[in-house]
């Protein structure tokens, strides 16, 4: 709710000059929402062989799969490859580094001064990469990559919405072209 409620204020008052005014206007020329996005693809299936291929001869873990990064990965990647193409011109880029950083000093507050060192927060290790930032306490990466899955996740999925209603169309038509 931070992550989204923060955009909404930096994109709608705080830094409206980088706003798209009238998003009718600018998505008046759009056929469908959803339009593959490849070098999401390509970026995910690279960060995924790479957190498995430190995980097995790198980490020195014994056993284990990152499956935490796996998911976050795909929970991140799927709405980009569907939707970034078409709310990238959307996007107020300086809306989301501020929403960003809020959400990284809210985190680095809580998980790295509080959570960790005071045992109130863990990991299952089994399941992570096997990188962690020594200086935080030994955070793992995962927790870093879920600061910015949610803030990307959650802004382009605002953003595409926002597109929707300014089209004002029914969803098929809006996200895949399909009339009736």
């Amino acid at each position: 709710m931070l992550v989204l409620l923060s955009y909404i204020w930096c994109d709608e008052y705080w830094m409206a000059a980088y706003n798209v005014p009238d998003y009718t206007a600018a998505a008046k020329g759009i056929a469908r929402i959803v339009r593959f996005h490849f070098a999401s693809i390509v970026l995910g299936v690279v960060l995924i062989a790479a957190a498995v291929l430190y995980r097995k001869f790198v980490s020195g873990a014994a056993d284990g799969f990152p499956w935490y990064f796996i998911y976050l990965v795909c929970a991140s990647i799927i709405p980009s490859a569907g939707f970034f193409h078409t709310a990238q011109p959307f996007i107020n880029w300086r809306a989301f580094s501020f929403t960003f950083f809020l959400l990284l000093l809210i985190s680095l507050l809580w998980e790295v001064t509080l959570a960790l060192p005071y045992g109130w927060w863990e990991y299952r290790t089994n399941i992570l990469i096997g990188l962690h930032i020594g200086a935080w306490s030994g955070l793992p990466i995962e927790a870093v990559c879920v600061w910015l899955a949610v803030s990307f996740t959650a802004i382009i999925t605002y953003e595409v919405i926002k597109i929707w209603k300014a089209l004002g169309t029914r969803a098929l038509e809006a996200f895949f072209g399909i009339r009736k």
